[in-house]
């Protein structure tokens, strides 16, 4: 009985494992059918990299997370050396006036995140960039390279789960963006500040969504198949791509309201900003459509937008300085900036004679000359001629306006502030209230000046200047000695420094002198372009 009854069960129990095996083929073979229906769906798309997510590094997902919101909501900023001071100004003049502290900058360079270290500011070391020292240049191979990082840092973040609020480092925040940025993602994907003619890659808000995910994708795929192409021009051809296939299945890219968020082009040159001026509406503004680190932080620094006060370059008790004017006194615009000019070149060999830095006087510029439509720069503040009263094209303009910044700042750097210096909040007091008398220095080189003055009709008069006359000759460097060596004033004022450039009696130091105007005095337009030989 024994034997029967075990004899049965081997047909039973080999029915229950054939039962098994077949339950068991049925589910592999419908997830083998599943994952060949995903991946003949993505095989027939345009691109193979959403076949699957590569996971992000491990060490920056620690970081991100370390510096987020517990809601997974980051801002990140790209930084390389060359660039350190503007991440350092970005803090001062943007997070940390409003309180952001859930950012990270992210390093093309491991000397960048040392430098930012040293200011006690947060950087992951994300990638070595063989040029990340070297500033470079607008549409160069290495500034494409650098920029096309923005997309593997922000693809790695979002595929971590975190919404990315990427700026570039030359944007400043008038106001907190984040709620208002908050309120727009609810229904979108991804939200861009409108750059006048397309979507800006440099300051952009991204939500971890499949559609953003797939354009950052998109952009990797694009960018790495050319080194010619941009994240930018990569971006905007995957958001027109996007629009066309899933605009009514639920994507959704936002431009920012353009009167809140501000490119540079709307900002500075349709707003007719080209000094410090106050917006009521304006979020942010990016400081680009200018060509050159150098200009962006000159530009930064006249609006009164830079706060890094590196090397107490606002604030050193022992430092003096030298200002001067530009009063409209000549018949047409090539005589007034061949003047003007001539009048930086003497500020310059005052400041080096009596080791004080030149604050920039407001110059005069033409449309032509600021490179701009002469549409949106008729309500800039212009000037009026001396001769016959005539009104003359000028409008008032910074130093950008008429030299190529760069050029300047690689000889004079170090010689000179921006004309708004002492409006900036972090310049001491006894530096702003401690001005001279407003000198006029007349010698047989400008023994005129004094009378175009009066002809122009100064309202600041001759009673308010004190005129040095030395008739029978021209002013030597002796003369700049004696007269000012010994001023105790922290501002030395100038009424105007027209045809004052003071003989150097040592040829060496003259002939040295003339190859440094030369090389730092080459032409430029306002936004930098090179000009039109």
């Amino acid at each position: 009985m024994s034997n029967r009854s075990s004899s049965a069960t081997v047909p039973i129990r080999r029915q229950a494992r054939m039962a098994s095996q077949q339950k068991t083929c049925t589910i592999v073979g419908g997830v083998f059918a599943a994952v060949s229906v995903y991946l003949v769906y993505q095989m027939t798309s345009s691109s193979s990299t959403d076949w699957f997510e590569v996971c992000p590094r491990e060490d920056f997902v620690i970081s991100l997370t370390q510096h987020a919101t517990p809601d997974r909501f980051i801002v990140l900023a790209l930084v390389d050396a060359a660039f350190a001071d503007m991440a350092i100004n970005l803090y001062e003049s943007s997070l940390k006036p409003l309180r952001i502290d859930n950012f990270l900058f992210v390093g093309a360079g491991r000397r960048a995140c040392e430098i930012l270290a040293n200011a006690s500011l947060p950087c992951f070391h994300y990638t070595e960039d063989k040029d990340n020292e070297v500033p470079s240049t607008y549409r160069s191979p290495d500034f494409i390279r650098k920029m096309n990082i923005r997309t593997d840092m922000i693809l790695d973040a979002l595929t971590a789960g975190f919404t990315v609020l990427h700026t570039d480092l030359d944007v400043v925040f008038l106001k907190n963006p984040i709620p208002d940025l908050q309120n727009v993602m609810v229904k979108a994907d991804i939200a861009t500040l409108w750059d006048s003619i397309a979507y800006n890659a440099g300051f952009v808000i991204v939500r971890p969504s499949w559609f953003s995910k797939k354009i950052y994708r998109e952009m990797k795929a694009i960018t790495g198949r050319s080194v010619t192409v941009d994240d930018q021009t990569a971006l905007n051809s995957q958001i027109d791509r996007m629009n066309r296939l899933y605009k009514f299945r639920g994507f959704s890219a936002v431009a920012l309201n353009a009167r809140r968020y501000l490119c540079g082009l709307d900002y500075f040159e349709k707003g007719r900003r080209l000094f410090a001026a106050k917006c009521s509406e304006c979020v942010v503004v990016h400081n680009n459509w200018i060509v050159g680190r150098e200009a962006k932080v000159y530009r930064f620094k006249e609006h009164l937008q830079w706060m890094y006060d590196k090397d107490a370059y606002y604030t050193d008790p022992g430092r003096r300085y030298l200002t001067y004017a530009n009063p409209i006194l000549w018949p047409n615009t090539m005589a007034s900036v061949s003047e003007e000019l001539g009048a930086l070149k003497a500020a310059l060999v005052f400041g080096q004679l009596l080791n004080r830095f030149v604050i920039l006087p407001r110059f005069h510029c033409s449309a032509a000359e600021l490179g701009l439509a002469l549409s949106s720069a008729t309500r800039i503040k212009r000037g009026r001629s001396a001769v016959r009263g005539k009104e003359l094209s000028r409008i008032e303009c910074p130093l950008n306006g008429l030299l190529n910044i760069t050029a300047f700042d690689a000889v004079f750097g170090d010689s000179y502030r921006e004309s708004s210096f002492l409006q900036h909040p972090l310049v001491r007091d006894d530096v702003k209230t401690g001005l001279s008398p407003s000198y006029l220095i007349t010698h047989a080189q400008n023994m005129d000046l004094e009378a175009k003055l009066t002809s122009a009709g100064d309202k600041r008069g001759i009673r308010q200047f004190v005129v040095l006359p030395l008739p029978d000759r021209n002013l030597t460097e002796a003369d700049v000695l004696e007269r000012f060596g010994n001023s105790t004033s922290r501002v030395l004022v100038f009424r105007s420094l027209y045809r004052t450039v003071p003989e150097i009696s040592d040829a060496y130091r003259r002939a040295e002198l003339e190859r440094k105007f030369q090389l730092a005095f080459q032409p430029g337009q306002y936004r930098q372009l090179q000009r039109q030989s």
